[in-house]
């Protein structure tokens, strides 16, 4: 038998004899959590709710969490399943991404698993914006704009955005290859929306996506390729599937979360010819917490000690044209400004003239 696939099976088994498995089952299920031995907390759009469940003891946890941290880490053995190494990021054998915190990081006598199970829900823009999703939320940015410093599109598409036309804004953002970052906490429906936006993109050009759990199917671009970054340093990193991707001949890259030192080099992605792309953070629910959370990001990477603070503001604010707020599956507030980004590329233009 192949050795994966028994590995699989005894997870399985595991997951299913915890009562693990029975509540992954759930319509809605987006996390599952215990906190101590004997009850199993879930979350389904309902607010948390939670099951006794005798068999979720810990010994069968302590097992199941062994199992895991195995079949998470290359090599078969990991050598560090003790309290020398606490905390495990894991995947289920059907693509879960799980967390796993032992003692002494987590109260004796507890094993804490938390698991967030990748949403499967697909719908169209016209289901969002039938559904109210799209219909009330606030506009940041400038009340005026300079007509005269603005293109002819991006008139157009202001004037979408004014009246509150999104099926209009945004198919002609995907036309015009804009850059899109949408923010909000787990669970929000970013990766959701994402899918309705990627669904817009021409179906003739080649994709390639970025993730560590797979969530961005591309049902409708028969020429794509998945790629997927690792925890804890086993696997390719976010980075360098962004160098690698590259180099595939791709049209479009969509990176579904910026969230480590891969943001100067997804930056430079889109400035070399490779604009027109989706990605989220987590960040307040302001334009100006979002240009501040990606700059950390890069300032904070090896490359970006290196870098002016200045420089990167401005990199990121003449890189980015659409950031989406999110909230319980609705939008609640969009930035597109064009007028701020223009000005973001003359200050990069004197700063390196």
């Amino acid at each position: 038998m192949n050795e994966s696939y028994g590995n699989f099976n005894v997870i399985r088994n595991q997951l299913a004899k915890t009562g693990i498995t029975e509540i992954l089952g759930y319509d809605g299920l987006t996390e599952v959590a215990i906190n101590q031995p004997g009850r199993i907390w879930f979350e389904r759009g309902k607010g948390w709710e939670s099951q006794v469940n005798e068999d979720c003891n810990y010994s069968n946890l302590e097992m199941l969490a062994q199992s895991l941290s195995v079949k998470s880490h290359t090599g078969g053995i990991d050598q560090d399943y003790n309290a020398s190494k606490p905390i495990h990021s894991v995947t289920l054998p059907d693509g879960e991404r799980g967390q796993i915190i032992l003692p002494p990081a987590a109260e004796d006598g507890t094993i804490s698993f938390t698991i967030r199970k990748p949403s499967k829900s697909r719908f169209d823009l016209n289901s969002y914006i039938n559904s109210g999703r799209l219909s009330d939320f606030e506009i940041c940015g400038r009340a005026y704009v300079k007509e005269k410093a603005l293109t002819g599109e991006q008139l157009e598409l202001l004037g979408f955005l004014k009246d509150k036309d999104m099926d209009r804004f945004f198919k002609k953002s995907v036309q015009m290859r804009l850059n899109h970052v949408m923010v909000g906490a787990t669970g929000s429906g970013k990766t959701t929306f994402m899918k309705a936006i990627a669904d817009l993109f021409p179906a003739n050009r080649r994709y390639i996506t970025i993730e560590d759990t797979h969530e961005l199917d591309l049902p409708n671009h028969p020429n794509h390729v998945h790629l997927f970054f690792k925890r804890e340093g086993i696997g390719a990193t976010a980075k360098d599937l962004i160098e690698a991707g590259m180099r595939m001949k791709p049209d479009h890259i969509f990176l579904t979360e910026l969230r480590g030192d891969e943001a100067w080099n997804y930056l430079g992605m889109l400035n070399t010819g490779h604009n027109g792309s989706l990605t989220s953070t987590h960040a307040d629910d302001n334009p100006a917490a979002v240009y501040s959370r990606l700059s950390s990001l890069i300032k904070e990477s090896k490359v970006g000690t290196t870098l002016d603070y200045g420089l990167i503001t401005n990199t990121v604010a003449s890189t980015i044209d659409i950031i989406s707020f999110w909230k319980g599956s609705y939008m609640t507030k969009i930035y597109y400004n064009p007028e701020e980004k223009n000005e973001a590329v003359m200050r990069l233009l004197g700063m390196v003239a």
